[in-house]
């Protein structure tokens, strides 16, 4: 180091182990001298006082080609100074085009190093980033055109990370840029990438049914993270939730990601009931050659009632079983004992459940209001069996996919009933704030459909978002084939069911909630349960109060549906 010295005459009577002394002097030759000095030796013969200071900055070593080198501070230079000391040392004409990159004033060192304006750009927001001064972040710039960050022990991950992300995407590089971290180390990486998207078509992956369980059914994939290998398959645990509910409006594919879910379920060995309002039949019709006995729902709503009412009591059964093995679920039953697990796919929920309003001013008896009213009580019967299904019966093997455009209150899906649904998916590319915070239990976790995808009407064809059970929200993009494909793919792996799939007439008149169809005379008790009120209006006239033009209306109804079963019958025998 460089010691500069100065030799004073502090006068007769000057002790230097007296401190007032030795501060007096100081206070002498600061205006001339500058401060920073420190007695180096005092010789009383003489009287001379000689003080020593290191030099302001002294180049030390240079290394790397130049590039980078050391210099020593004044003596007493402290962390504090840090700001002025970079502003001095890089308007020095000696340390042109070089910027103070370490600052070490307990060692009286400081590094200059020449960085490239890109470095010296991501130097300045990262430190911004984490609430650093630039010279505590070390930058390299990476062959890729990234960058390598040392942060300083003060970096948190759970602190300073989404800020960091915001530097990649925004300030340093583009959308598609990431970062890699090593929270022990202190170090992040500043990585060049694209935007993660998704081909127009994700093929449904048929040479994997034979692997396929019930416990997890795969509907697609997941939008892959910057920097990843491959996008990650997308799917229902049903180990952790056996219920699921997906939201969409008309047009956003709902229907191919339920046919997807059925692939998957039916492969697996499952059993399938499928229950629909008879104008969405058409979607599933490839699926019902393999439905179980009684499990096609989807003629009339009396149909979808009577398929429901079915399966409860197969749950039912199921418990008996549960108890006479002293089981507490299906899943403990041992493999060789156990009853094949059932999925229930609920389409068109609000079609199904919410209630008709009675039109003001027209009489009771008017054929028209009867109608509503019977079919009001249907609804009511048929949301209080799906409730039930869902809240009893999961220990007995019950899986339950439901479907509805809008999933709130008003139809047919509300708090309680969305409570009991672990997995939870809203399809479409496009999604209103409304529509997500409808459909899922903790919206703000749920990514959204990044808008590069949205505008791309390929990749955001089958898109949406999911709040799974057991897993991370997502956004994910559904498996396409055709539905003649599905049908002819299951047929490799297993045989349609070859039952009766419709419920007879006998069993729809069996759970006729109006009561007039006197096909039942001892109705189950089930009829007097009392139901829930919740996305429905005013309460349904019951039983007593039905005319008799709500009689005729019900018979012919029950008329037509029996001429259509004979009709069937006969055809079946004709072949």
């Amino acid at each position: 180091m460089a010691i500069a010295r100065l030799t004073v005459s502090p006068g007769d009577g000057f002790d230097p182990d007296v401190q007032k002394h030795v501060d007096l002097v100081m206070r002498k030759i600061e205006p001339e001298h500058g401060d920073g000095w420190s007695i180096q030796s005092y010789d009383p013969n003489s009287g001379k006082l000689t003080l020593a200071r290191q030099g302001a900055v002294t180049q030390v070593s240079r290394a790397d080609g130049g590039d980078e080198y050391t210099v020593t501070l004044e003596r007493g230079t402290k962390p504090s100074d840090g700001d002025q000391v970079a502003a001095r040392l890089e308007s020095d004409p000696r340390h042109d085009g070089y910027v103070m990159t370490r600052f070490e004033p307990y060692l009286a060192e400081a590094t200059l190093a020449r960085l490239s304006t890109d470095a010296r750009r991501c130097r300045g927001a990262v430190a911004n980033a984490v609430r650093a001064k630039p010279w505590d972040v070390q930058v390299q710039e990476r062959p890729d055109g990234g960058f390598d960050v040392e942060l300083p022990p003060t970096y948190q991950p759970s602190k300073h990370n989404n800020a960091l992300e915001e530097v990649a995407t925004t300030i340093v590089g583009r959308p598609g840029w990431y970062l890699t971290t090593d929270p022990r180390a202190h170090r992040v990486s500043i990585i060049p990438g694209e935007l993660p998207t998704f081909p127009a078509t994700v093929t449904y992956p048929f040479d994997q049914l034979r692997s396929l369980t019930t416990d997890f059914t795969p509907f697609g994939v997941g939008l892959g993270k910057p920097g990843a290998a491959a996008a990650t398959l997308a799917g229902i645990d049903w180990k952790a939730s056996q219920f699921a509910l997906i939201g969409g409006l008309p047009g956003g594919g709902k229907s191919v990601l339920i046919n997807d879910i059925i692939e998957g379920w039916l492969a697996a060995g499952g059993e399938l009931a499928i229950v629909t309002i008879p104008d969405k039949k058409s979607d599933f019709a490839w699926a019902k050659p393999f439905v179980r006995r009684n499990g096609w729902g989807c003629e009339s709503e009396l149909a979808a009632l009577a398929t429901l009412e079915m399966i409860y009591e197969e749950g039912k059964r199921r418990s008996k079983i549960n108890e006479s093995l002293h089981a507490e679920g299906w899943r403990s039953i041992p493999t060789d004992q156990r009853y094949t697990p059932i999925l229930v796919v609920v389409d068109e929920v609000s079609g199904l459940l919410v209630t008709d309003k009675l039109p003001a001013g027209v009489p009771k008896d008017s054929p028209i209001v009867q109608r509503k009213i019977m079919s009001n009580l249907v609804k009511v019967s048929t949301e209080d069996c799906l409730r039930r299904i869902i809240a009893e019966q999961r220990a007995a093997g019950m899986h339950v996919l439901a479907a509805s455009q809008v999933t709130n209150n008003n139809t047919g899906v509300g708090p309680s009933l969305k409570a009991l649904i672990g997995n939870l998916m809203l399809q479409g590319a496009r999604q209103t704030k409304t529509q997500r915070s409808q459909a899922f239990a903790a919206e703000d976790r749920v990514p959204t459909v990044p808008a590069h995808i949205a505008d791309d009407a390929d990749a955001a064809r089958g898109v949406g978002t999911a709040e799974l059970a057991g897993r991370e929200p997502i956004v994910y993009k559904g498996f396409f084939a055709p539905t003649a494909n599905l049908a002819d793919a299951l047929r490799t792996v297993r045989e349609p069911t070859d039952v009766d799939p419709e419920p007879s007439a006998a069993d729809i008149a069996r759970f006729d909630p109006t009561g007039e169809t006197g096909l039942d005379e001892e109705r189950p008790p089930t009829r007097s349960r009392s139901r829930s009120t919740e996305g429905f209006g005013s309460s349904t006239p019951t039983h007593s109060e039905l005319s008799g033009a709500a009689r005729a209306a019900h018979d012919a109804a029950l008329e037509q549906a029996q001429a259509e079963r004979a009709r069937r019958n006969a055809a079946a025998a004709a072949h």
